[in-house]
């Protein structure tokens, strides 16, 4: 606290000091923060307590500054401070610098809740990924950038600092990576930065396509469409999309669609529902997770495949749990079981091939100028896991060299899509096999729901 408070912090708010690369009073830079007439005594040294790293403050009313309405005061703690020191009182606002332990935000929140007091934290992410911040990630990130549970987040770009030589912060910037850049300069969280699909993003970003990543990107000023709204930070191109793939869209009653099966003996059986295009390209429509029986999750399937009016062209299973011994009856798998609920399907492939191509229909498309494939904002399942899938950590530095293997936690939904690309999804292929039908129920086609007709089919 020593090294930061005293020669950083304190003068920020002495009026009489001097913050910034200009010379005094110039436009790069600002005096204190704290007005000499706001000090307690009128003097530092009389409202500042050095024992105890408490500062009084005055507090005037705007309307008539003479009146004073009261006295506040701030108290400067330790950041490495254990969370127990802080268990007392109530505070009207705790602010964080830098992102603190759970304990210690949990310990915040209760000395805040009795005065409905805020907390705030100032904060650039971490550029070691093992640094444990999951929880703020889960916590406060999130609902901040989706305005939920009365959290706000805001980021602010290093490149925008006026306070800032800005042509020394880009002559550093230009020797630095793009993992580098995204953290010191525009505030993006390292910390699943070894996710086996990177590229999967719930918040719009903008692809360069001339760089081929996604980069930075600001207003272009000569643009003259959608295909140079943005100019690139890095090479200055003008051929960036914005990209995001969750997004809201209309289920379409005329694409087949495809069903895959993650069945879990301990845990809900976890299932995807997902449309294939006239252009080959996938919408995540649906999600189902259901901790019933098969005949239960076929009530499931058949009351979600009924709102959304889909045609069921092709159902895949992991091939992994398809054969394995089912809970309920233990000489009998998982496939068998479901095939006897109505709800027969195909083995699919587990070739890693799978995460590969995934990869490539993340990536926006130059033709399409988006990418190949979106995601309906209720699988909020689907959307967690593919933003936490990891690559294992390595223990050694001796591993580095082995073959990459995915953790096992949050694999599920992500499998799924796997498998969805190792099935080579075309809209002529499923097309093709919802055409061959039993008409039931007034006409409405069924989608081939027995090994024999898909058999037949291929034949």
């Amino acid at each position: 606290i020593t090294t930061t408070l005293y020669p950083i912090i304190i003068p920020k708010l002495q009026w009489w000091k001097w913050s910034g690369i200009d010379q005094p009073g110039g436009e790069r830079g600002h005096w204190g923060w704290i007005p000499r007439y706001c000090l307690k005594g009128g003097e530092w040294d009389k409202a500042w307590r050095d024992s105890i790293r408490m500062l009084t403050v005055l507090c005037r009313d705007p309307e008539d500054p003479k009146r004073i309405l009261g006295e506040s005061t701030i108290q400067f703690m330790a950041h490495n401070q254990e969370s127990t020191d802080a268990a007392s009182g109530d505070m009207h606002i705790i602010v964080h610098d830098e992102p603190p332990m759970l304990a210690m935000w949990r310990e915040s929140e209760a000395r805040t809740m009795r005065v409905g007091g805020r907390l705030i934290v100032a904060m650039t992410w971490p550029d070691d990924p093992s640094i444990p911040v999951d929880w703020l990630n889960d916590e406060v990130y999130e609902p901040g950038i989706r305005g939920e549970r009365d959290h706000a987040w805001f980021e602010m770009y290093t490149s925008d600092n006026p306070n800032l030589d800005q042509k020394a912060v880009a002559s550093q910037a230009a020797d630095w990576s793009t993992e580098t850049k995204n953290v010191r300069l525009y505030g993006k969280s390292l910390r699943f930065s070894n996710r086996v699909h990177p590229l999967f993003t719930d918040q719009t970003q903008h692809w360069c396509f001339t760089c081929g990543r996604p980069e930075h990107a600001g207003e272009n000023a000569d643009a003259h469409g959608i295909e140079d709204k943005f100019r690139c930070t890095s090479c200055g191109g003008p051929h960036v999309a914005e990209f995001n793939h969750v997004r809201e869209f209309e289920v379409s009653t005329r694409w087949p669609a495809i069903w895959l099966l993650d069945p879990h003996p301990r845990k809900p059986h976890m299932f995807l529902w997902v449309q294939v295009d006239p252009s080959d390209d996938l919408w995540v429509i649906a999600e189902g997770l259901n901790d019933g029986d098969p005949v239960e999750v076929k009530k499931h399937c058949d009351r979600v495949e009924r709102e959304l009016v889909l045609e069921v062209a092709l159902r895949l299973i992991d091939p992994n749990m398809g054969l394995s011994p089912s809970s309920t009856k233990r000489e009998r798998t998982w496939q068998l079981e479901f095939e006897e609920a109505s709800l027969p399907t195909n083995l699919a492939d587990d070739g890693e091939v799978g995460r590969k191509t995934l990869n490539t229909y993340l990536a926006p498309d130059l033709g399409r100028w988006q990418p190949r494939i979106h995601v309906h904002p209720r699988c909020k399942t689907l959307i967690h896991q593919m933003k936490r899938y990891v690559w294992a950590d390595y223990k050694l530095a001796s591993e580095r060299a082995q073959l990459q293997v995915p953790r096992d936690k949050d694999d599920d939904f992500p499998s799924l899509l796997k498998y969805l690309m190792n099935s080579n999804p075309s809209f002529g292929m499923l097309h093709g096999i919802a055409q061959v039908i039993d008409r039931r129920r007034g006409g409405r086609p069924k989608a081939l729901n027995s090994r024999q007709d898909r058999n037949r089919l291929a034949r």
